[in-house]
């Protein structure tokens, strides 16, 4: 808050009106007044006795001049001539003596002489404030009784009005120079003695501007009233600026730490300080002028706003707590002070306001109010029991669950003892001096014990207590669970972790487990045990025909069966399905493949009847010897299902013996790592598509291009022959399709001038798969590339298998343009069976029958035979592995379409072939796209 200051030019609160004059002025003023007082009363003085005087002098010479022209008049009369009178009147008249001069004789003469006007050295009006002028007065001339006539004569004021005009001239000058003079030294000598009031009215503007260091100094010689009052002036300044400078330190201390404002009595803004501005995000100018209401947030209601100013306007402090509004919107609290401030009469005439910024405060006391809420839901709703002591160790809370719980209320148990609620066992000593000791624990336990409660009910419980500290001094917080469900419920899942609840057998993971124990006695022991993969055979037909839960049944009943026919150094568990593991402890290769027959026997043997049907299980077995050279129990596993697999594929209840240098096994072993390398391969961008031409045996019928796929491993790139076999047998060939499906539509995107179709080999499990068919027509549309430049190649077998599959796919292939070829065609028996019902556009003619037919008429006949067929099924017919120029031109004499092989073109690389990348969301109508190619999900 600044210091109020007096506005320049107005006068200070509390002083009179300055006057216009200033105390050298007066005493000029005066001075001047009173010299012009005695001045004019003196002239009056000497110009009535002078005017007294000459007018006592006129009237003596009237009286002369009159008698002079009565003896001339009379002797003018006795002689009959007025001539010497008329020269004497004109003589006296021009010289100015006479002002008029009139003589009327008895006998008629006349006479009339008038002065004429002359300039005077005086003016007009000093002849009319001399008032020398006598009126005429009548004479009659008389001479020894006889009357002449009369005569009138007026002297002339002229040399007396001159007279006295020279002499007030001069006394003019006279009192003129004595009163400047006069005035001169009166004037220097009040400049020299008035100069410290100078200096004091100086100084005391200085302070007024804020200079509180102005002082007085005057000269030597002042007068000693002027130098008491210096004095004491400059004691005043002293005490004023050391007063304002503790009042400023004060104001610094306050503005830096408050909020300060003013305003009047209608609530309008007169002051503000920075700190306020900071707050409320105004500006000076925005806020003075402006009623308190600018940063009104309209938190408080109306009867809040009443009270406030009904205790200001009495003069009273308020104190309390407002909630404004900013510029910006933001809601600020402050702790405000408003003070009344009185004028002299003791009435409030403004108000000044203090405010602390405490909305942080309020932040955190809500955030506080908020917790404990929060807090107390929590406590009232969580399933655990809270109890909180004091401390003394006697309970001061308990949540719904410790009410139900310890089977006490929480009125009933505020002041109890903790130890006399209930009973603890199991806890040891740890836990016994926390809930018995009169004291709260000094540090956090935690523990699991049994609790007897007052109603007589035992329960097993977890716990933990931890003490509180603060200033109101130390307690502790119990939090108990009850953990007798989740105890038996703990005790059930361990049972059921390691155990199959359906065959009562150990399950994989118990299986796994003891595998692995195995495996440490083989090492460590020298020890020699075998591990047996077992797979039922036509379980799968017995879930469809009788439903799961006779499948359960029977699982049930084979596992019993099984574990009956083991010797008692076996440990027999479910795999999981219909798959079972077996350990056989102490046994040698050789005896484990004969344990394993028998046990195969045993299940081939097992009869299972249900509504009259009667069903007859296989199975099949894979034994992996235990021995030191083994690695780990997954290891292990892995070899057994291998041995199973290839046990499997050769048929029905064949057990085979895991060989790791038999031919078989690293085959399949190789085939397996190409499986598990494929995903990355494909991440990679390892796969090249390759092309084939099939060339059309007539000019100008339209080309064909088989598309390959080479992989580019370790360097080289390696043909399908082993890739293709691997990703059949784990599932993994559509995948392959889809990629395959998404580089070549690419291509032809990019390639828009090459008119051949291209014609991509499916797998069986693409040709099953339902959605394979949306994902083409959506990868067509995304690219623009059309129907009509894509085929797809199928091989008899998997269309057989897949026949439905088979149709539908062909047929929504065909309506969106795409071609359709029957691949190895005539390699099955019932091949032309299921022509009829495959409406494809080509068939390819089996590259056996091709390769044999330059050598073997039957061969030939066949192919002769499938090309007339294509033809009259309205297909075109292809041949295969043309090796060289005979055939093909045999192949063309029989009526063959087209022909493929290394005498016709060998494969290639797609021309400017470059990997895509694209998002397996995307949409047609996504814009232009970079050539990258991801796998189609």
């Amino acid at each position: 808050m600044r210091p109020i200051r007096s506005t320049p030019g107005l006068p200070l609160l509390g002083l009179p009106p300055r006057s216009r004059l200033g105390i050298h002025a007066r005493v000029v003023g005066t001075l001047l007044l009173v010299l012009a007082i005695t001045f004019a009363a003196a002239t009056q003085l000497a110009l009535h006795s002078t005017r007294n005087s000459a007018t006592a002098s006129l009237g003596e010479e009237a009286a002369a001049q009159t008698v002079v022209l009565s003896e001339l008049a009379i002797a003018g009369h006795a002689q009959g001539d007025y001539r010497g009178l008329e020269a004497h009147v004109r003589a006296m008249v021009r010289e100015r003596h006479l002002a008029h001069v009139s003589y009327a004789a008895a006998d008629g003469y006349t006479l009339q002489q008038r002065a004429t006007a002359a300039s005077a050295e005086r003016p007009e009006w000093f002849a009319r404030l001399a008032g020398l002028s006598r009126p005429p007065v009548p004479h009659t001339v008389t001479a020894n009784g006889v009357r002449y006539g009369t005569l009138i004569v007026q002297p002339s004021a002229h040399a007396y009005e001159d007279l006295l005009w020279q002499l007030g001239e001069r006394l003019t000058l006279l009192l003129g120079g004595a009163l400047a003079i006069l005035v001169l030294l009166l004037h220097r000598l009040l400049k020299k003695d008035l100069g410290g009031l100078r200096q004091l009215r100086a100084a005391a503007r200085r302070i007024e501007s804020g200079d509180y260091a102005a002082r007085i100094d005057l000269p030597p010689g002042s007068p000693p009233e002027l130098g008491e009052t210096a004095h004491a002036f400059n004691h005043m300044g002293a005490a004023v600026a050391d007063l304002l400078g503790s009042l400023g330190e004060q104001q610094k201390a306050l503005d830096s730490a408050a909020c300060v404002t003013v305003c009047d009595l209608d609530g309008t803004i007169t002051h503000v300080n920075d700190q306020f501005c900071i707050l409320s995000g105004y500006t000076h100018d925005e806020l003075i002028g402006q009623p308190y209401r600018i940063v009104d947030s309209a938190h408080h209601d109306a009867a809040f706003y009443d009270e406030l100013w009904q205790t200001v306007a009495a003069g009273r402090i308020w104190r309390g707590e407002l909630c404004n509004r900013g510029r910006d919107g933001r809601l600020f609290w402050t702790a405000t002070t408003i003070v009344p401030l009185r004028d002299a009469t003791g009435v409030p005439h403004k108000y000044l306001t203090i405010r602390f910024d405490i909305t942080q405060r309020k932040t955190d006391e809500a955030a506080i109010r908020e917790e404990k809420a929060r807090w107390q839901i929590t406590l009232q709703s969580i399933n655990d029991a809270v109890i909180v002591t004091n401390l003394r160790n006697q309970v001061v809370y308990l949540n719904p669950s410790a009410e139900a719980l310890l089977g006490i209320a929480h009125e009933d148990a505020v002041a109890v003892p903790l130890k006399n609620l209930a009973r603890i066992e199991g806890a040891g000593e740890d836990g016994q001096a926390c809930f018995l000791s009169s004291t709260p624990p000094t540090q956090g336990r935690t523990g699991s014990a049994r609790l007897h409660t007052a109603s007589g009910n035992a329960l097993d419980i977890s716990y933990s207590c931890a003490p509180l500290t603060g200033e109101g001094g130390n307690g502790a917080v119990y939090v108990l669970r009850d953990e007798t469900e989740r105890k038996k419920l703990l005790d059930d899942l361990r049972e059921m972790a390691f155990h199959d609840t359906l065959t009562e057998l150990p399950n994989r993971r118990a299986v796994e487990g003891r595998l692995a124990r195995a495996l440490r006695t083989a090492n460590d022991e020298a020890r020699q045990h075998a591990f047996c993969y077992i797979d039922l055979d036509h379980f799968k037909l017995v879930n469809d025909t009788c439903g799961h839960a006779i499948g359960d049944a029977l699982l049930a009943d084979i596992a019993q069966t099984m574990r009956a026919a083991l010797p008692a150094q076996a440990y027999l568990g479910r795999l999981g399905g219909d798959e079972f593991g077996l350990i056989l402890f102490d046994t040698p290769p050789d005896e484990s493949v004969r344990i394993c027959r028998q046990l195969v026997q045993r299940i081939r043997d097992f009869r299972f009847e249900h509504k009259g049907r009667r069903f007859t299980l296989g199975a099949c077995a894979g034994v992996a010897p235990i021995t030191p050279a083994a690695t780990t129990a997954g290891e292990l596993m892995v070899q057994a299902d291998m041995a199973c697999y290839r046990a499997k594929s050769e048929g029905s209840g064949r057990v085979l013996l895991y060989e790791a240098d038999e031919v078989g096994f690293r085959r399949l072993e190789a085939e397996m790592g190409w499986a598990a390398d494929f995903a990355q391969a494909l991440e990679a961008n390892q796969f090249l598509p390759y092309r084939q031409l099939i060339q059309p045996a007539r000019p100008g019928a339209q080309p064909h291009y088989e598309v390959l796929i080479r992989w580019q491993r370790n360097g080289t790139v390696e043909g399908p022959a082993k890739l293709l076999p691997a990703l059949e047998r784990y599932g993994q060939a559509p995948t392959l399709d889809r990629w395959m499906l998404e580089a070549v539509i690419a291509h032809l995107a990019a390639h828009p001038d090459d008119e051949a179709v291209y014609f991509i080999n499916l797998s069986g499990k693409t040709v099953a798969d339902e959605t394979f068919l949306g994902t083409v027509c959506h990868l067509l549309d995304h690219y623009g590339v059309a129907g009509e430049r894509l085929g797809f190649e199928v091989t008899e077998t998997a269309a057989v298998v897949n026949l439905t599959d088979a149709q539908r796919l062909i047929e929504g292939l065909r309506q969106r343009g795409c071609r359709f070829a029957l691949d190895d065609f005539g390699r099955d028996a019932s091949s032309f069976f299921y022509l009829k019902h495959l409406p494809a556009d080509f068939l390819k003619i089996d590259g056996a029958f091709v390769r044999g037919m330059l050598d073997d008429n039957r061969d030939q006949a066949i192919v002769r035979s499938i090309a007339k067929l294509a033809s009259d099924f309205g297909m075109h017919s292809i041949a295969e592995q043309v090796e060289n120029a005979a055939m093909a031109d045999l192949l063309m004499d029989m009526g063959v379409d087209y022909l493929q092989g290394y005498h016709v073109h060998r494969p290639e690389a797609f021309p400017h072939w470059e990997p895509v990348r694209v998002s397996a969301g995307s949409r047609p109508g996504d814009g232009p796209r970079p050539p990258l190619l991801t796998r189609v999900k």
